[in-house]
């Protein structure tokens, strides 16, 4: 029995190759989440900060980082889709791009990507395999010094992408932070950043960044380098004066997206909700900071090829226009402001039938409250999270607050319900929260269309729902 490229092909009694090809996948399967579990089982937080462990791995690694051009992005609420968009737009204007994001809605891969492409399963089993095992220090002594440093599955994961991107040999690469940004990994790189990137800032992980604006700027400012430019979005002026202040001190030139906001609203996006254009403002101007001489007719044309073709799941996604659902990883109150906004400007002031499931360390009171008037009806679901708030108790609050609420363990039968109940009164379902709730129903959605083998609908076996997300095909391709 010989291996010919994906497929075992035994010779001698002439059978068909591909019969076998399915074996082979089915261990690389097997040993891709073998290893990823095994990463995503490590603790959220660990003894020391990830600035401080990521800055003691990566000069025992040989500084994998050293020599890359970073765009470096902190942020309470759009700084995923400001790194989508720039990242987009970098790959138009003809440059190879790596994108590191968090976290990822149906699979590991989507954290890492080059030119949109999510990392093979096959080669992050094997990076991840050599992060496991501490191959990836090539020096027994450093190894042995750093066997008792805890890295988490974030840390995990940025080493991984920063050993893809070197392999891919990408021209630039964007980074978007995990948490705050002062202590956050992405802030331990051997070396500073092209730019930096903030985007607006909200209350959110107060626990750990702080309880005002003021304080989680403050966090966020941290990755802050001399010298090197800030592009900074419209801000509340307690967050946008701490951020100011944190980079006159360190002597850093700023630069105000505002200014572009009114270009971005011209320029056509696939990612719809009114907020996006204060992310593409973000885009704009970096690109204008990364390439000051480029002229503004280049830049609106390359914008106007890369806004239309950003695939970025989860933000204001519909996923089914009959029934109608959309989807929004909203999970603050500025986060649930900004879709209320939205749903405002492109459907009207409701009523919605809501689904929602969010985390017990949000502030889901703020949350509920800012979207309770335009509620017909809320379906809570207990998010697949060992942080999630229990549907039965987020129901209740809801309930006190005069609105009809019941909670589900199944999403897929909290959305059916919605969908029965909006098609009878002639109403509009939306599914918002925590990202973790939104992964769970692309996941339904793509495991959903795999078996049913329809490119078009998928059932549950109660509902069918249109699937409009090209990310999830190319997911499964």
């Amino acid at each position: 029995m010989t291996e010919t490229g994906n497929f075992y092909e035994i010779k001698s009694h002439g059978q068909v190759p591909w019969l076998f090809s399915g074996q082979k996948e089915k261990k690389m399967e097997e040993e891709y989440q073998k290893i990823i579990q095994a990463i995503e089982n490590k603790r959220r937080f660990g003894k020391a900060s990830g600035r401080e462990v990521i800055s003691r791995f990566l000069p025992a690694m040989g500084n994998p980082d050293r020599g890359m051009k970073i765009i470096h992005i902190a942020g309470t609420n759009g700084k995923g889709s400001t790194a989508a968009g720039l990242a987009r737009i970098l790959q138009e204007l003809g440059f190879r791009t790596g994108l590191f994001t968090s976290p990822h809605l149906i699979d590991y891969c989507e954290r890492i990507q080059v030119d949109g492409q999510p990392i093979q399963k096959a080669e992050a089993a094997e990076i991840g395999r050599k992060i496991l095992t501490r191959e990836i220090i090539p020096d027994d002594k450093k190894r042995e010094e750093l066997a008792s440093v805890e890295d988490t599955m974030f840390d995990d994961s940025l080493l991984m992408a920063l050993l893809y991107f070197r392999k891919m040999t990408c021209d630039y690469v964007v980074l978007e932070t995990g948490l705050g940004g002062r202590l956050d990994s992405t802030s331990g790189l051997s070396q500073n950043p092209l730019a930096t990137v903030i985007t607006r800032i909200g209350l959110d992980h107060m626990k750990i960044l702080g309880n005002t604006l003021e304080e989680i700027a403050r966090e966020k400012a941290g990755i802050l380098r001399p010298g090197v430019p800030l592009i900074l979005a419209e801000n509340d002026p307690s967050a946008a004066e701490a951020i100011l202040a944190s980079a006159e001190e360190k002597k850093v030139p700023v630069y105000l997206s505002s200014k572009d906001k009114a270009l971005a609203e011209t320029i056509p996006c696939s990612l719809i909700g009114s907020y996006q254009a204060e992310n593409m403002a973000n885009v704009l101007t970096t690109v204008r900071v990364l390439f000051p001489e480029m002229k503004e007719e280049a830049l609106v044309a390359a914008a106007g090829k890369a806004f239309s073709d950003i695939h970025w799941p989860g933000r204001m996604q519909v996923l089914s226009e009959d029934p109608f659902l959309l989807i929004d990883g909203a999970h603050n109150p500025q986060g649930v402001h900004a879709l209320k906004e939205g749903l405002v400007k492109l459907y009207g002031p409701g009523p919605y039938c809501f689904v929602m499931g969010v985390l017990a360390d949000k502030d889901y009171h703020a949350m509920i409250r800012e979207i309770l008037p335009m509620a017909a009806s809320f379906r809570t679901v207990t998010v697949e999270n060992q942080r999630a708030l229990q549907g039965q108790e987020l129901a209740g609050l809801i309930e006190a607050d005069g609105v009809r609420a019941s909670s589900y363990q199944d999403p897929a039968e909290a959305i059916g319900d919605a969908e029965k109940e909006a098609e009878e009164k002639g109403l509009k379902t939306v599914a918002f929260g925590s990202l973790y709730f939104i992964g769970e129903i692309l996941k339904i959605n793509a495991e959903n269309r795999i078996r049913s083998g329809d490119q078009h609908s998928f059932s549950d076996g109660r509902r069918h729902l249109s699937v409009f997300c090209r990310y999830q095909k190319r997911l499964m391709v």
